[in-house]
């Protein structure tokens, strides 16, 4: 190795670049390792093993903290699960149509916590059904929320004010955050669900969409047998 003589030669990177390559630079220096000392972000300075101590104690606490971040995201996943399979459960034994209807409010105001949902399944026939389920024509629906008509896959967040009015009628002024599931047969929609809650936080945009998009395809299937229609 080619001896450096002139010390005030070498720079900081000389430095970085050659403990980089050195890793076990100090393992047989112990007394030069005890001796470094780095500026404290308190004022005064610590030597490098603390300063290496303390940051280990730092990225052990925020692992903690992720860790306890998935733990409460993996309960409320088995929670919403639990639900999810207690709706479907329900529209199973539901044997005639007020029951399922029943069970399908009872679901979402019992156990998902929505102060406000509505119906809307399109026919050229309109009538309601019961106070949240209603038939219109699919040209009526397009004059208020064509913009949720158009999209396959749930919308999750804020809803314009018109959309929010239409669906949701006169508990619209509680709708803070809302959920909009597309339901659809044989690879045409046929109906909207919207679920509205108090909580602007409830329902929001990038948050995942499994649970409900899973509850979305089961009424897909399962409605039109309960209101007569093909």
């Amino acid at each position: 190795m080619t001896e450096i003589k002139d010390v005030d030669s070498i720079s900081d990177k000389d430095v970085a670049r050659y403990l980089e390559k050195n890793l076990d630079f100090f393992n047989d220096r112990h007394k030069l390792l005890m001796s470094l000392e780095l500026p404290h972000q308190r004022g005064g300075t610590v030597s490098l093993v603390e300063r290496q101590v303390s940051l280990l104690r730092e990225r052990n606490l925020n692992n903690k903290k992720k860790l306890d971040t998935f733990v409460l995201t993996a309960k409320g996943n088995d929670l919403i699960f639990a639900n999810c399979q207690k709706l479907i459960l329900s529209l199973i034994g539901a044997h005639e149509s007020d029951s399922f209807f029943s069970a399908l409010e009872k679901s979402l105001k019992k156990d998902f916590k929505c102060e406000a949902y509505s119906l809307i399944i399109y026919n050229d026939e309109p009538r309601q059904i019961n106070h949240f389920t209603s038939l219109i024509s699919e040209s009526t629906a397009k004059e208020y929320v064509a913009g949720l008509m158009k999209n396959n896959l749930a919308t999750l967040g804020n809803l314009r004010s018109s959309e929010q009015d239409f669906l949701f009628g006169h508990q619209s002024n509680k709708v803070k955050s809302a959920a909009v599931l597309p339901l659809t047969r044989d690879n045409k929609q046929y109906a909207l669900l919207a679920i509205g809650s108090e909580d602007p936080l409830y329902f929001q945009a990038g948050m995942g969409t499994v649970f409900i998009e899973f509850i979305a395809e089961v009424l897909s299937q399962m409605l039109p047998n309960q209101i007569g229609i093909d």
